[in-house]
């Protein structure tokens, strides 16, 4: 598996199996702008996961001072065939070794209080709640007919320190460029 940064020759591929191609292409456009990083996992050429991290949680999904000034990761999907092989592990590595190569110290992200099996995999990797309120989050986007989807879910807020990741296997997933320091 190999898990990096979405390049745009890429895009058709990942909208054909993981988001709809509105979504991939904002998605590649806040990334150029150095707003959030779009990691996607590969097996064999083929996109079998994906994972967004923001660089602070986005406004619309605030919920706590101290939260919110964490990077945010968002939308860690693994294609269900390929779930339990250790892809959303690496999506997470990969997001949380991002976070730290910037000087990070944590992460947050938020997950669906019905979601027990992600739920374990956060748990598992050193995430705990962030002590925000279970609330409801607004969920909108196209579908892959070009309709829209929306609706609500009730999450917890969940938060790891990174002081013991190592930043050191960023590079890998970008070519060896790291990204550009926020200013």
């Amino acid at each position: 598996m190999d898990v990096r940064l979405l390049r745009p020759e890429e895009a058709a591929a990942v909208a054909a199996t993981l988001r709809h191609r509105v979504v991939v292409a904002d998605r590649l456009e806040r990334q150029r702008r150095d707003e959030c990083l779009y990691l996607v996992a590969w097996e064999g050429g083929t996109p079998v996961g994906q994972a967004l991290l923001h660089r602070r949680r986005p406004s619309a999904l605030a919920v706590a001072g101290v939260v919110d000034s964490l990077p945010y990761i968002e939308d860690v999907f693994v294609l269900p065939e390929w779930r339990n092989r250790g892809i959303g592990t690496g999506l997470l590595e990969a997001a949380e070794s991002a976070a730290a190569a910037r000087g990070d110290r944590g992460v947050s992200l938020a997950v669906s209080t019905g979601n027990a099996a992600a739920r374990r995999l956060y748990t598992r990797r050193g995430y705990v709640d962030a002590g925000v309120p279970v609330h409801r989050h607004a969920t909108t986007e196209p579908g892959f007919d070009g309709e829209g989807q929306s609706g609500n879910e009730t999450v917890v807020d969940l938060v790891k320190r990174l002081d013991a990741v190592a930043a050191a296997s960023w590079p890998a997933l970008r070519g060896g460029d790291r990204p550009r320091q926020a200013r």
